[in-house]
């Protein structure tokens, strides 16, 4: 019994499967483009015995291009870079890598699903709303999603935004995925060892072997099949510095002293207390003016000290306003 031509096309993308057909717009163009080059190949005296063979050829020639068609056109679409964040500040030099393209990092530069940040200075980038990501030296990062990154190697800080902050933020580790509920912490990845400390809020860290709980003073290291948790660790000192060296520049006009006495000892990881309930009061007053741009923690102390009046003193990690008690 013999087929009618569009029969045996239909059936052929039929086998295909229902999922990759393409639209019947796209059959139909496809199909006609190869009955045209199948008729014209008759008519310039193509034996009469090979006419069938060259039929079949011609359709299933028509049915592997509309299915390629549609394959490439749906698997163009899901690697399409969705932008996620933007850097905000930048100390030396960093590239991004998408594509096989590679170009340098500037700030106010969007971040995109499937760049891979590589970092000689450091970066900060702001990440889903009130998260900030900042990335240390020789670091380097994938943006999977909008809320999932990898950590390749190097030094990631992460600032949710405060403890009341929520954030679907997961960051995948040679020792797990960790996931975190309003915080501040540090991972490092390298030489075979994972690392992971909380500053504040709660961390977890999930992986095969189970789901490890962190909170604040908290450390947890991984090297292999060895697990190591230290606690009660300080949340300010030298193994924070860098992270706060790279944070964007907080604006002072017009703000007031105690908001930004609060938003300094936040990034330090250190305490804020008063001598007085009258000098906290004060401070809530008082409105800043000019900018603090390229002074370190204590080049900021120093300066506001000076221009408001108010004594101001770290020790032992807090931050002393007035005498201390």
């Amino acid at each position: 019994m013999t087929r009618h031509p569009e029969d045996s096309v239909e059936r052929l993308v039929r086998l295909a499967g229902e999922r990759d057909l393409p639209s019947p717009e796209a059959t139909q163009r496809a199909r006609a483009a190869s009955e045209q080059a199948w008729r014209q190949m008759l008519a310039r005296s193509a034996p009469r015995a090979a006419r069938g063979r060259l039929l079949g050829l011609g359709l299933a020639l028509a049915a592997s291009l509309a299915a390629a068609w549609w394959f490439n056109r749906t698997a163009t679409d899901s690697v399409m870079p969705l932008e996620v964040g933007r850097v905000i500040a930048l100390q030396g030099n960093a590239t991004s890598l998408a594509m096989d393209k590679e170009w340098p990092v500037a700030v106010n530069e969007a971040v995109s699903t499937g760049n891979t940040l590589v970092t000689r200075g450091r970066v900060a980038l702001s990440l889903g709303g009130a998260s900030s990501l900042r990335l240390d030296r020789n670091t380097r990062l994938r943006v999977d999603a909008r809320d999932h990154v990898t950590l390749l190697a190097g030094s990631l800080y992460v600032d949710s935004g405060g403890l009341n902050a929520s954030s679907s933020l997961r960051i995948a580790t040679p020792a797990g995925e960790i996931g975190h509920i309003g915080t501040q912490f540090q991972v490092f990845v390298g030489d075979a060892l994972t690392r992971v400390r909380v500053r504040e809020g709660r961390v977890s860290v999930t992986s095969d072997a189970g789901t490890q709980d962190l909170a604040t003073g908290d450390a947890l290291e991984v090297r292999g099949a060895e697990r190591q948790v230290m606690r009660g660790l300080p949340a300010y000192g030298a193994d924070w510095a860098w992270a706060a060296s790279v944070a964007a520049a907080l604006e002072i006009e017009n703000r007031p002293l105690g908001e930004f006495l609060a938003w300094l000892a936040r990034e330090q990881g250190w305490q804020l207390r008063y001598g007085s309930d009258a000098l906290q009061e004060q401070a809530a007053q008082i409105r800043l003016h000019g900018a603090l741009e390229g002074l370190d923690a204590n080049g900021m102390i120093e300066r506001v000290a000076l221009i408001t009046g108010v004594p101001l003193q770290m020790r032992d990690g807090v931050l002393w306003v007035g005498t201390p008690r």
